[in-house]
């Protein structure tokens, strides 16, 4: 797992902690939450279109 994808992971789960912390805010933490995994899903599809390039 690259850095990047490390550094994703931990803005989600920052953001799941905020949400006990702040529950009336969940839906903007959720919000966040969505754009973290949609960042780490584009960051991973070159990862695998190298990994597939490679064989």
């Amino acid at each position: 797992m690259s850095a990047a994808t490390e550094y994703c992971d931990r803005e989600i789960a920052k953001c799941q902690d905020m949400i006990r912390g702040w529950p009336e805010s969940e839906w903007r933490f959720n919000r966040l939450i969505i754009g973290w995994k949609r960042i780490k899903q584009q960051l991973q599809q070159p990862i695998e279109h190298d990994a597939k390039e490679a064989k």
